[in-house]
């Protein structure tokens, strides 16, 4: 296991959300107290960034492009225009710290190419 502290807990409310770079680019989620989830910052229907969207009370995030909807605790998209899951990577909270283990994918969604532009 390799996890990495990536931010103190109180740099996070609940609803917000914070970008890292951990080899790929990783948007980070507080849903509640102590709850927080990590997926991949890359919308699988036209690589738009997931950080820039919307938190719904569905725990569910809203890609801002073109409003694809991922569940965040699975990656599944939940309706079109996306179609394939977003990884989901293991994310807890220890030691009033955030941490992040990329070597432990949730789930078996590919990894999103990069944008072309």
């Amino acid at each position: 296991m390799a996890w990495k502290a990536i931010a103190d807990l109180d740099q996070l409310e609940e609803g917000d959300m914070m970008l890292v770079q951990l080899g790929e680019p990783v948007c980070v989620v507080r849903l509640y107290e102590d709850e927080v989830v990590a997926v991949h910052n890359t919308c699988t229907h036209q690589q738009q960034p997931l950080n820039e969207g919307y938190l719904q009370d569905d725990d569910t995030l809203i890609c801002p492009a073109h409003n694809s909807r991922f569940d965040l605790r699975t990656g599944e998209p939940l309706g079109i225009p996306a179609v394939a899951p977003i990884p989901v990577y293991a994310c807890k909270i220890e030691d009033g710290a955030i941490w992040v283990d990329m070597e432990q994918q949730l789930n078996d969604a590919a990894i999103p190419h990069k944008p072309y532009h």
